[in-house]
């Protein structure tokens, strides 16, 4: 029988698809933790609990790190499967929080993930301030949904100008139309609440001053007689 011409071959590709299938799982497993960990942030950044939110999203960046590590043999890894989505999950949060406490907005580079799920953590980001503007509301914090609104707009000018194909920066157009509905849907809701706070303020001030208008007239009466 002849010898086979192909084992060596097929031996070698086997354990190089071995470590490979090996590194998958890993980054799987990573990639699981960073998205877990980052919409945990993401719910204390909306409850106002920013340490709560800074702990998660440290040890987001400890899974990160270890699948950005788990890939640099294998960087095909670093846009297919989901790695890219917990970059972007990871990125919607960072700056999440940095957008709600008035800080500098990180850079890609900075959270150490690629531009192309930073641009989508970003609108992510914008829709999550749709429920912060929300939220101000409720609390009759206007002037800060005023400024979640401005953000939103913002960060809609400039990525509805990142025009382009799904090839290039995938979800991004959906999600930027999608956008534009919130940005809508949130000014329509502020300017609301804005005018609901005014007229209740009016009708408080007249209250007031129709209230120390009685109490002249009483003591008036009081000193007449």
């Amino acid at each position: 029988m002849a010898p086979l011409k192909f084992e060596g071959i097929m031996e070698e590709i086997a354990l190089s698809l071995k470590a490979k299938d090996a590194k998958r799982e890993e980054i799987i497993t990573q990639s699981r933790e960073i998205i877990r960990r980052s919409g945990s942030a993401v719910l204390s950044i909306h409850r106002g609990e920013f340490e709560a939110a800074e702990e998660s999203l440290k040890a987001a960046r400890e899974a990160l790190e270890g699948a950005l590590q788990a890939c640099r043999d294998f960087r095909e890894f670093y846009y297919t499967g989901p790695l890219p989505q917990a970059f972007q999950e990871y990125a919607e949060a960072m700056i999440l929080l940095a957008l709600v406490r008035d800080q500098e907005v990180p850079k890609p580079a900075e959270l150490g993930i690629p531009p192309e799920p930073y641009l989508t953590g970003v609108a992510d980001a914008a829709g999550e301030l749709r429920r912060y503007a929300l939220d101000s509301i409720r609390k009759d914090s206007i002037n800060e949904a005023w400024r979640a609104l401005e953000l939103m707009e913002e960060a809609y000018t400039l990525l509805k100008a990142m025009d382009y194909p799904r090839a290039v920066v995938p979800n991004l157009r959906r999600k930027v139309d999608v956008m534009r509905r919130l940005v809508e849907e949130t000014r329509g809701d502020v300017t609301l609440a804005h005018q609901g706070l005014l007229i209740r303020r009016g009708i408080e001030k007249a209250s007031a001053e129709m209230e120390g208008q009685r109490d002249g007239d009483v003591r008036g009466k009081g000193r007449g007689a």
